[in-house]
């Protein structure tokens, strides 16, 4: 059953949370920089969740209100510690992490305001945090604060991309011994081909495979000289055989998305359509109602089919 805001202890949680990271703070980062973590976290979240339980006509329950409040202590925890190893300056990094939290606050609360499903808000919280963090980094450097290799050194940390390498690394410890050399040198060659995937990407193909082979397949992504070790006509051959596998591409018409979205709302009540994506970004919500004035907005494909199927899958 939901629980009414007004029960939601923002204080305990908070502290809660703060003491969750504080265990799990890598080892590089120094004490004066711990306590900085642990304090900013405890701080920035009571701030939020003493927001969340004073606003007027909130629609949020006491779990919404702490999922909100865990998003931005979880992004506040990885991100000091990015611009700590990026090593910016102690007296900028709270400005950059206020606009990180604000950020969270705003994506994730009206995402849970809109029900969207949680898979979808962590992806979206995720994306605006990047967006948000390099936009920081983007101005600092224009405004001489940094130079362009220290920018470069903070777009490349993730340490939330580390710890979910680790994490992966730490549960799929298993024996391979039992695995055929022929087994391995194809999984040695699906590394090399995905060694160079995006973070986000990469997780979601190790994620798809049997915890022994994930355990090997992290093993030789870590491997720097791998494509030394193997034997190139082996390689080849594996790559071939990967090559014969793999599904046809889909191809995602942009007119056909359209069609289907416009064939939907025009079956609809007009202001279903409009509560629908009320709180969508301007440029949504005017590809959206192209379908009315039949002025198309052109946007991606692959965003135009998003939309589409969101719409198919909420209009009531």
């Amino acid at each position: 059953m939901p629980t009414d805001i007004k029960n939601f202890n923002c204080k305990e949680f908070s502290q809660d949370l703060a003491q969750q990271a504080s265990q799990v703070i890598p080892a590089d980062i120094s004490e004066n920089d711990k306590k900085f973590i642990v304090e900013i976290i405890l701080r920035f979240c009571q701030m939020a969740g003493d927001a969340l339980i004073n606003e007027k006509d909130s629609k949020l329950t006491a779990q919404e209100a702490s999922l909100v409040t865990q998003f931005i202590g979880e992004w506040i925890f990885h991100k000091s510690i990015d611009i700590i190893r990026a090593q910016i300056e102690p007296q900028y990094r709270e400005g950059i992490l206020q606009k990180i939290a604000f950020t969270v606050f705003d994506i994730a609360k009206k995402a849970i305001e809109n029900k969207i499903p949680q898979e979808q808000l962590i992806n979206l919280v995720e994306a605006q945090v990047k967006k948000c963090f390099t936009k920081a980094m983007n101005d600092m450097k224009e405004r001489g604060i940094i130079n362009e290799q220290t920018q470069k050194n903070a777009l490349s940390q993730s340490n939330i991309d580390t710890m979910a390498i680790e994490q992966v690394e730490e549960e799929t410890r298993h024996d391979i011994s039992c695995m055929s050399d022929k087994k391995l040198i194809k999984l040695a060659s699906f590394a090399i081909l995905i060694r160079n995937f995006p973070m986000d990407k990469l997780k979601n193909v190790l994620q798809k495979f049997d915890k022994p082979e994930r355990d090997v397949l992290i093993k030789y992504l870590k491997m720097p000289d791998l494509e030394e070790k193997l034997d190139l006509r082996a390689t080849m051959k594996c790559f071939e055989e990967i090559k014969n596998t793999l599904p046809e591409v889909v191809v995602i018409s942009y007119d056909k998305a359209y069609s289907k979205m416009c064939k939907i709302i025009k079956n609809s009540q007009r202001q279903a359509i409009l509560d629908m994506i009320k709180d969508e970004r301007s440029n949504i919500k005017e590809f959206v109602l192209s379908c009315y004035d039949k002025k198309r907005k052109k946007i991606p494909a692959y965003i135009a089919d998003t939309i589409s199927k969101y719409i198919e899958e909420n209009v009531s």
